[in-house]
């Protein structure tokens, strides 16, 4: 497989749009933070809990309205990127949480936890979707 669709199968793989349905505070526009320091925070974080209790954790940030949400705050990633409005459409997953996590931990363990991290960014950002 060439290294674009290498990252383009990575990408769809790591966009939790399959997943979940994003809550509206996510999409809230805000002044960004510094990616570099989310990513070193939350790959140690990665390493602290175990890759599959933190990709639970970032389901439920995106998904649970915030005052449901008590979870790590650190872990949310719109502290640091404004997350495309083209992810805000309403829709039903195409995956199960549990496959999601199952999938993405399996990544993780394969590119390691910066890579994925950055992926991650990058796909909530751009609002990546295929079709």
């Amino acid at each position: 497989m060439n290294p674009d669709n290498t990252s383009a199968a990575e990408s769809q793989i790591a966009n939790p749009f399959y997943a979940v349905e994003f809550a509206a505070h996510i999409f809230k526009r805000h002044t960004e933070g510094p990616k570099e320091d989310w990513i070193v925070a939350n790959a140690h974080l990665i390493a602290d809990i175990g890759a599959k209790a933190w990709l639970g954790e970032l389901l439920d940030t995106l998904s649970q309205t915030r005052a449901k949400y008590d979870g790590h705050d650190v872990i949310n990633p719109t502290v640091v990127i404004n997350v495309s409005e083209r992810l805000q459409e309403q829709h039903d997953p195409t995956v199960s949480r549990s496959q999601w996590i199952q999938a993405n931990a399996k990544l993780i363990n394969e590119i390691g936890a910066d890579k994925w991290l950055w992926r991650l960014l990058d796909v909530l950002e751009n609002g990546s979707l295929v079709a």
